[in-house]
């Protein structure tokens, strides 16, 4: 593996103030990203994002001006798996990182994909493409997501996989902790999203007899045909899906123990959703996700990445247009400040996992209603409309009322 380069303190005056000259110069266009690599997640997105978006806050502790409400600095992060297929724009990865200005505390709240908002009729990870639709992506998902958790969201970061992938790669990639061995036969094949693995699609106009033999509404309409050429009228499930269109997706396995991750297999790793061993849902893909921004953190914070260069302007030409943001450049560079001061940081997962201290004898931010209730998608809703149980609960993880160590276990998967 390449090894970091280093700026040669041996050159003369002149070559080194034209080497510092660069370095600021391209800071000045990394800083939009540099502020954090969470993955979503991803997922994944860039940690200078962490120290770098407080506005008052900074401005009443340190003069530097950032944004903040009650010494907190409060940030969006949400990871895309972009291209141009449909669903491009749907987060795979919701994120919050609540950072304290006085204590150096960093809490992420991981909010679920799937969790129904009652307002836009829809998933939360369809928020950010109905935002983007009204060219307003940023600001409906700080907006939608400071309410889910009753905290106002002062800064967005929107990363899309691709960039994230690159990114590892640029920083010869991260070592994780995989907590427990798994494998996933269901892995999406990018590229092969609307492979019809064979299959023909056609319109038939099909009448009383053959609708009900088929199970069908008679009239035209649109099926694929197998090659058999039998009518594959359920493909559309799930399940039968990836029965009928198997070439789309691949098999992923990964061991338990540090493992060194380059982009790709990062980006597998916040990625699966149909894991093997307790990995099969949103909330075990959440804590993988978090796993990868603290490797991410670990990683650019070691590599003093704002003494290399070269390193930033690979970056900078890594994330290109792959990167959403609302951080101005000066709220960037703050924000890698505090990532220096950064002491600990605590992760969280909204879900209908058991927890203490609920109102009104609940044991559970979330639960999982009928799927029938709702077109037959599988859905989160929280016990209240409106929330407050969830922002309850935050409130007392910020305030201190909720011991660290008790929310961080009741946010494992059970």
């Amino acid at each position: 593996m390449e090894q970091l380069r280093r700026l040669d303190l041996g050159k003369d005056k002149k070559n080194q103030s034209l080497k510092t000259r660069k370095v600021k110069k391209t800071i000045k266009g990394l800083a939009p990203f540099v502020v954090i690599i969470v993955v979503l997640t991803s997922l994944a997105i860039f940690l200078t994002t962490l120290s770098g978006s407080n506005s008052y806050v900074s401005y009443i502790f340190s003069g530097t001006g950032l944004k903040s409400t009650d010494n907190r600095v409060n940030v969006l992060l949400l990871g895309i798996a972009g291209g141009l297929h449909d669903g491009a724009n749907l987060t795979d990865t919701i994120m919050v990182a609540s950072y304290n200005l006085k204590t150096n505390q960093l809490f992420l709240f991981s909010i679920p994909r799937d969790l129904w908002l009652p307002s836009l009729k829809s998933k939360a990870n369809a928020v950010y493409e109905i935002g983007s639709s009204q060219n307003n992506g940023l600001g409906l998902s700080k907006t939608v997501m400071g309410n889910i958790l009753g905290i106002p969201v002062h800064y967005a970061l929107r990363v899309d996989f691709r960039g994230f992938v690159k990114a590892l790669d640029v920083i010869d990639g991260i070592d994780v902790l995989v907590e427990k061995s798994f494998d996933d036969y269901q892995y999406p094949i990018q590229g092969k999203e609307g492979d019809l693995c064979g299959f023909e699609e056609k319109e038939i106009d099909f009448d009383q007899d053959q609708a009900k033999k088929l199970n069908i509404e008679p009239g035209k309409r649109k099926v694929l045909i197998a090659p058999d050429g039998n009518i594959a009228t359920d493909s559309a499930e799930e399940d039968k899906g990836i029965k009928y269109f198997s070439c789309r997706y691949e098999h992923i396995s990964f061991d338990g123990g540090k493992t060194h991750m380059s982009g790709e297999i990062a980006l597998a790793f916040v990625r699966s959703r149909h894991g093997t061993n307790g990995e099969g849902s949103d909330f075990a893909r959440s804590k993988r996700q978090q796993k990868v921004l603290e490797a991410v953190r670990n990683k650019i914070l070691s590599l003093k990445t704002l003494a290399n260069p070269q390193r930033i302007g690979d970056l900078v030409k890594t994330f290109g247009k792959s990167i959403d943001t609302d951080i101005a450049v000066k709220d960037a560079l703050e924000f890698y400040k505090l990532s220096g001061k950064l002491d600990k940081a605590y992760n969280f997962v909204i879900d209908d996992s058991l927890k203490k201290g609920l109102p009104d004898g609940r044991t559970s931010l979330l639960i999982r209603p009928r799927s029938a209730d709702y077109g037959g998608a599988y859905v989160l809703v929280s016990q209240d409309d409106d929330f407050s149980i969830i922002h309850g609960y935050v409130r007392k993880i910020l305030t201190g009322e909720v011991k660290l160590d008790e929310a961080t276990a009741a946010a494992r998967p059970r």
